[in-house]
């Protein structure tokens, strides 16, 4: 339960259940984290199951189910579905379901898609978060087909609710996540120093840590615009951020749904992203946020010079954005659609 888009979804869901008078429990693998931790503070129970094998987690994860007698199961991702799903079935759950909150790219790791396949067959549902997260994990080897539905992440709307807003010069872009290979802040940097050239107003935050924060910031300094990119670390509200950003920028090259760019849109924050996973997906959807390649620095370059240079436009991509968040991304509309799955789970026979 550290600081990331599918720990975000299970603490929003758990808060939500709890409005709604049902009674969420988190079984943590590894370490309860800041989420988890956060959650704990609320009056959740979180709990961390210690043994450091999959055998005896299996084994914990079996005894705590045999003691709390849970009517849901919810496995968030292939290793807590490996570990969880057969315990849960075998202590008589009737409703087990994993969400898996990216796509199997190839080249799959076949070893870990047999394991996932079995576990899979426990669980009376595999939720993909996009249209294109289930048509992927369709084609995934040994991959339950009839069992995989699509449910979209939803997530809280973005509201500043008083909180100290970042100081703002200029046109400013943001960008949240994880500082990874997988989120190629790299390319994004680039971009932004080569539209900088033309749009000299243009300032660039990043919000967020990870492996590559030390070389990200060297390549400001070897670029020349590390007086105009701030980095401002994991933070555990970002909300204030979103509402004082210009325009919201994802350079990923790997991704599911991110709960960041939902998060971005429920502020009516305008994007650029890239046509990964799932993101042009809701590209499409609203209509009004761009597309471009993964790892093309110039031509996400043009497209974040285009938008601020024609930043008069964005007060109606703003109201589109937000449209197609309330139209599809609220966490209300997520956690209905999930309620619904575990009842027409509790009505089915359990399929092992």
């Amino acid at each position: 339960m550290q600081i990331g888009g599918a720990e975000t979804i299970i603490a929003q869901l758990c808060r939500i259940q709890r409005l709604q008078g049902h009674c969420p429990r988190v079984h943590c693998l590894y370490e309860i984290g800041p989420v988890g931790q956060r959650l704990q503070n609320e009056g959740v129970e979180v709990t961390l199951q210690r043994p450091p094998t999959l055998v005896g987690l299996m084994r914990s994860l079996y005894r705590t189910f045999r003691r709390s007698k849970p009517d849901v199961v919810h496995c968030h991702n292939a290793t807590a579905a490996i570990i969880g799903a057969v315990p849960a079935r075998l202590v008589g759950v009737r409703t087990v379901l994993v969400t898996r909150h990216g796509l199997v790219g190839p080249p799959y790791s076949l070893r870990r898609e047999l394991k996932f396949a079995v576990a899979s067959r426990f669980c009376n549902w595999v939720v993909a978060v996009c249209d294109i997260a289930r048509d992927n994990l369709r084609k995934a080897p040994f991959s339950a087909r009839d069992r995989i539905v699509r449910i979209y992440n939803g997530c809280v709307a973005a509201r500043a609710d008083g909180s100290t807003t970042p100081p703002k010069i200029g046109f400013t872009l943001l960008n949240v996540g994880r500082l990874s290979v997988a989120k190629d802040q790299e390319s994004l940097i680039r971009a932004f120093a080569l539209a900088k050239n033309y749009v000299t107003d243009l300032q660039l935050w990043i919000v967020g840590d990870g492996p590559l924060k030390s070389r990200l910031k060297e390549l400001t300094q070897e670029l020349g615009v590390e007086k105009a990119t701030q980095f401002f670390g994991e933070q555990t509200d970002v909300a204030p951020f979103y509402v004082a950003a210009d325009l919201f920028i994802m350079s990923s090259v790997s991704e599911g749904l991110p709960v960041s760019l939902l998060e971005a849109m429920s502020a009516s924050l305008p994007s650029i992203v890239t046509d990964v996973g799932g993101m042009g997906e809701v590209a499409r959807l609203s209509g009004s946020t761009l597309i471009v390649p993964a790892s093309s620095y110039k031509t996400l370059a043009n497209a974040i010079r285009e938008v601020a240079q024609n930043r008069f436009e964005l007060a109606y991509l703003r109201g589109a954005v937000r449209q197609c968040y309330e139209e599809h991304f609220t966490l209300v509309m997520m956690a209905d659609e999930y309620l619904r799955l575990y009842q027409t789970s509790s009505d089915r026979p359990a399929r092992c």
